[in-house]
């Protein structure tokens, strides 16, 4: 099953690599560096706020998704002797790549001076709720070996997880369905 877990995530990466490569291929042309590297006195309007939120959102959550896949097969696979000591690692672990995903999205935007986007405020919510949950997960299993949680445990990341992405998603699926409604008109 956990074979399963890593080849859906992936697919996710995968999808979530396509969404940067359109952030950097549609909008790069018309911003340049600045893509990069603006910051909020050059953000002039909502619209560049929003697009620039929206593209460092769905970069932290690329790179963090990747670090915490890899990870996580780290931890399940033979590293430490003890699996007492394998499930507290993995999910503390875990919540320290969860809350280094919260800080730096947050420390960036606050440093670029750009505005919290829907899709921004919608993954740090799920990142806390995705948090209380490995913490619970550590605590029930790591401290009181009690295993009866791990279906809530699946069912409730992977819905974040796909919230997530639906949210970092709609940004460049509405700008692609607009350009193409725009190149039907004329």
């Amino acid at each position: 099953m956990n074979d399963l877990f890593y080849r859906v995530s992936l697919f996710l990466i995968a999808y979530e690599f396509v969404i940067v490569l359109w952030f950097i291929f549609t909008q790069f042309p018309a911003h340049r560096w600045s893509l990069f590297y603006a910051n909020g006195k050059s953000l002039s309007s909502l619209r560049l706020h929003e697009m620039h939120s929206c593209f460092i959102t769905a970069k932290c959550f690329f790179i963090f998704h990747i670090i915490g896949a890899e990870l996580e097969q780290l931890f399940l696979g033979p590293l430490l002797s003890e699996i007492d000591s394998k499930i507290k690692a993995f999910y503390l672990v875990g919540m320290i790549n969860q809350f280094l995903f919260l800080l730096v999205l947050f420390c960036i935007h606050r440093v670029r001076g750009c505005f919290f986007s829907i899709p921004a405020r919608i993954c740090l919510h799920t990142t806390i709720i995705v948090m209380g949950l490995i913490m619970m997960q550590l605590i029930a299993r790591g401290y009181f070996d009690y295993h009866e949680l791990g279906v809530l445990y699946s069912t409730v990341f992977w819905t974040c997880n796909f919230i997530c992405i639906a949210a970092i998603s709609i940004y460049p699926i509405r700008h692609t369905l607009a350009y193409f409604t725009k190149a039907k008109q004329i």
